[in-house]
């Protein structure tokens, strides 16, 4: 059963992300030829696509929490944003000749997308986009032979924006996809140790936690059950971090991502390994931030807080809610895929 004291929590989650959604509104662009765009930090201009749907999920999350639709003019225009550069950052199908950020594209627009749906808020033309992102990636992934990329290539992020959209719509082909994809790169096995996690060496990004992500994905396919509870006790557990952990790159954006899997890893399992861990390296990114307006940098050299890293912070944050609206649209029934027939507490 969730600890009781979760069910309180959500005023605690408005609160973080009415303050990041109001940093990100005051940076969006409303000049003509941008007009929408969130940049990445301030005084940047350049179009940042995956950094405007980052800001449309806070936005919307906000409001799926508090009822409040103080965004709604800002989500607006960054959808306007993002519809008319579409074409220029979702390929047709990703290959070679992509940008290397072309995936966490289509993955972006998927969660800001299902945070929109949230809110009963369905338009016919985004969707018909969104669909086509979502085949873009269930195909890219189905062809990846080597799932060993970081950052905006981070196959455990790509699969859980999947995975959780399919189930949304409550499309079958996709979500049979997106979980074949986890049963052949991840299965059931324990992830390695948090903390011998590589460092990004051959980049200027190293954002996202793989492990962290990895269990993400797990988790959204395989929903909060009573095994998975016993899968993340016994077997992520044991290999979780206990503080914060230091970074070369994105130390505090890479932290807030594993703070996200150990929040949601502890509403499932409820072991208080989890929410110590959690609660200890959300202590120290609250600690950096210095003003306390739910916005970071992304690490103690690049202090001026960016779009990405205000993001992760802020799902980090969401990850203990579990008291919320109903969804306003139905979800695909959790199927128990075929290789939890074995392995934890003695289950054949």
């Amino acid at each position: 059963m969730p600890d009781p004291r979760l069910k309180t929590y959500t005023p605690q989650a408005v609160r973080h992300l009415g303050l990041a959604g109001t940093t990100l509104a005051d940076r969006q662009s409303m000049r003509p030829g941008t007009r929408g765009n969130v940049p990445p930090w301030i005084g940047a201009d350049d179009p940042d696509f995956h950094g405007t749907l980052a800001a449309i999920w806070i936005w919307a999350r906000h409001q799926r929490l508090s009822g409040e639709s103080r965004f709604s003019a800002q989500r607006g225009a960054g959808w306007s944003f993002v519809e008319a550069a579409w074409k220029k950052f979702i390929p047709e199908a990703l290959g070679s000749a992509s940008s290397d950020e072309a995936a966490y594209d289509c993955a972006l627009a998927l969660v800001a997308h299902l945070a929109e749906r949230g809110l009963g808020s369905i338009d016919g033309r985004r969707q018909a986009l969104i669909d086509g992102a979502a085949r873009v990636l269930s195909t890219y992934l189905a062809d990846l032979d080597q799932p060993v990329g970081r950052e905006f290539r981070d196959p455990g992020f790509l699969a859980w924006a999947l995975v959780q959209y399919a189930r949304a719509v409550e499309d079958r082909g996709l979500l049979a996809s997106g979980r074949r994809f986890v049963e052949r790169v991840f299965g059931m096995k324990a992830p390695p140790i948090w903390s011998a996690e590589p460092s990004g060496n051959d980049g200027l990004f190293d954002f996202s936690s793989t492990t962290a992500t990895r269990v993400l994905a797990i988790l959204a396919c395989e929903g909060n059950t009573p095994f998975v509870g016993a899968w993340l006790r016994e077997r992520v557990a044991p290999v979780a971090p206990r503080d914060f952990l230091p970074r070369r790159l994105d130390e505090n954006t890479w932290n807030a991502c594993t703070a996200w899997a150990l929040g949601r890893a502890y509403v499932v399992s409820t072991d208080p390994i989890f929410l110590q861990a959690y609660s200890t390296i959300m202590d120290e990114l609250e600690r950096r931030d210095d003003d306390r307006d739910a916005a970071l940098g992304r690490d103690r050299m690049i202090r001026s807080a960016d779009t990405a890293t205000t993001f992760y912070y802020a799902l980090a944050t969401d990850a203990l809610v579990i008291a919320e609206p109903a969804p306003a649209h139905p979800t695909v029934p959790m199927v128990q895929s075929s290789h939890l027939r074995g392995g934890v507490s003695g289950r054949r």
